[in-house]
């Protein structure tokens, strides 16, 4: 099937429509394809360059990208009734930064937390894979599939991995990061500072 020839601003809209009007560079490089097909010596550059000057679409986010006319319809987190929901919506803004970061040094990127809200967007939006990859068996991705942010690199495998601990109880992000071991993975337990 041949692609009709569209303008890379006109394909990069399509591929936001397709997400839900907010996609990361990473899903924009990946999916635009779709619509029309990589030309030039520097197609990406040319597309970072649409992203950055076309007023179709606004950055929201480090690399992440929406379209112009639709900002008001994208999501806000509820302010926090609870000193609880406060801890929540930290833990979540965390992993929104990781994923955003993680993204930007150019892995693939995994969350759990699928309808947590960073800054006015879904993580699945801020994420590479919303499905997690199937790197090794079935008891270690069991294990392993749970944890806060997870960095892939090209081959698929975690690079690095990232517990968000708001409580000072650590165990099971230990024990989570054991199953990952025998693999060549960083792993980091953010929390807050004490003083």
């Amino acid at each position: 099937m041949k692609k009709e020839h569209i303008s890379y601003s006109e394909a990069i809209e399509k591929v936001l429509l397709a997400n839900n009007y907010v996609a990361p560079l990473r899903i924009i490089y990946k999916d635009i394809v779709k619509y029309r097909p990589l030309t030039g010596s520097t197609p990406f550059k040319a597309i970072q360059e649409r992203v950055q000057r076309d007023p179709r679409f606004t950055r929201i986010g480090l690399g992440i990208y929406a379209l112009t006319d639709y900002l008001k319809q994208l999501p806000t987190a509820p302010k926090p009734q609870s000193k609880e929901q406060e801890k929540e919506q930290t833990h979540y803004s965390i992993q929104g930064m990781l994923l955003e970061i993680g993204n930007m040094e150019g892995f693939d990127t995994y969350s759990p937390n699928k309808n947590a809200i960073f800054d006015n967007k879904p993580l699945t939006q801020i994420m590479t894979f919303t499905e997690f990859p199937n790197f090794t068996y079935p008891n270690i991705i069991q294990s392993v599939k749970f944890i806060d942010v997870l960095w892939f690199n090209d081959q698929g495998f975690p690079k690095f991995t990232f517990e968000v601990e708001i409580t000072p109880q650590f165990r099971n992000s230990l024990l989570k990061f054991c199953d990952l071991s025998d693999f060549y993975t960083n792993f980091y337990i953010i929390t807050e500072a004490k003083n």
